[in-house]
């Protein structure tokens, strides 16, 4: 549970006059796989870089030896081939909501995404159902300028945070609180290859484009984490308030702007559920008409009131997914448990006939 003093501890302000978090860390290089053939990667060259990590290096895949980079502490490996949508909005992301020319503090907007009414809904939330800690490896997607990487790094937990828009990891760097381990990487999600089983923790906050990029995104994650690691994702929600005014599922943010997809609980939970055999989905951040006047100390509880509510919360703009338990492909000639006294009692009786414990060709 995040309490009101812990989301107030992490919030916490730092000079950005410490900061040294530039360096890509040299144990998270293992993580990385080459995105033609998940091939594993070393590195071959390091021009730069100490004890704190990487700042410039060449990583090749052991495979079929293609090159990626690492410049500037940021591991290069957006591939050359994206799709017409996927450049569309990095193109955005670049130049107009990370623009990294004259980088300044972040200053909340009085009102809509990321305004203090909108973190005091959303934030709790998320990391009350990530609940890191200082012992985990986090994988973020969709990381952005850091808006949660930043606040997950103050939990002690280790990050690999991936976005496709170079300057919101610029930005990123300059975010981190001192000490952070937090390794940035540029790369399209469609696209991207990890290390299997490796990650404690993944976190999300892009709908992407449609349901098979979904889907896709749910296998990546699904491989890469753990047995018993945790996804939580956060989606946008065919609301109540959508779904009475007859507005569309699929839209951009504004003319010629960002294309997303509005999900409906159900929707969501057959999307994940051939990667996660423990799913749960709520609606988060209610719209409630007038309620945004309010100031965010009065309007905050109203409207986690009205979340909780069994009615109201489907005005959640945002559905909230937790998953565990991902689901793994059989692999070739991996034995599984069984049940041991059955086996025993099978093995015992072909002992008594002098046989080797056997069931056709397979060996008990």
């Amino acid at each position: 549970m995040i309490h009101a003093q812990t989301y107030q501890k992490l919030l916490t302000p730092f000079s950005s006059s410490s900061l040294t978090t530039h360096y890509f860390p040299r144990d998270m290089v293992f993580l990385l796989r080459c995105n033609v053939d998940d091939g594993e990667l070393t590195v071959t060259e390091e021009p730069r870089g100490d004890s704190r990590g990487i700042l410039n290096a060449v990583l090749r895949c052991t495979v079929c030896k293609a090159g990626f980079r690492i410049e500037d502490g940021i591991a290069r490996m957006l591939p050359l081939q994206l799709s017409r949508e996927v450049r569309h909005e990095m193109g955005i992301r670049n130049t107009i909501d990370y623009d990294c020319s004259n980088p300044k503090p972040f200053v909340p907007p009085a009102e809509g995404w990321r305004s203090a009414l909108s973190d005091r809904l959303e934030v709790p939330a998320h990391l009350e159902a990530l609940h890191p800690s200082p012992s985990h490896l986090v994988l973020e997607l969709a990381c952005g300028d850091g808006r949660f990487t930043s606040l997950i790094s103050k939990t002690g937990a280790r990050i690999l945070a991936v976005d496709f828009s170079i300057n919101a990891l610029r930005l990123l760097a300059l975010r981190l609180p001192p000490g952070a381990k937090v390794g940035r990487v540029q790369a399209d999600i469609n696209q991207l290859h990890l290390a299997s089983r490796a990650f404690d923790r993944a976190l999300t906050l892009t709908p992407l484009d449609s349901r098979d990029e979904r889907m896709n995104m749910f296998h990546t994650i699904a491989q890469s984490l753990k047995n018993d690691g945790r996804y939580v994702g956060s989606f946008e929600h065919d609301d109540l308030n959508r779904r009475l005014l007859g507005l569309p599922q699929v839209r951009r943010y504004s003319m010629n702007g960002i294309l997303i997809e509005h999900l409906t609980t159900k929707s969501l939970c057959l999307e994940s559920a051939p990667y996660f055999s423990n799913t749960r989905v709520r609606p988060i951040r209610p719209r409630i008409p007038l309620a945004a006047k309010l100031s965010p100390s009065f309007a905050g509880p109203i409207l986690l009131l009205a979340a909780a509510l069994p009615f109201v919360r489907h005005l959640g703009e945002l559905l909230l997914l937790t998953a565990q338990r991902p689901v793994r492909p059989p692999v070739e000639g991996e034995r599984r448990p069984g049940n041991r006294l059955v086996k025993g009692i099978y093995r015992y009786y072909m002992r008594r006939k002098h046989k080797i414990a056997s069931w056709g060709e397979e060996t008990v």
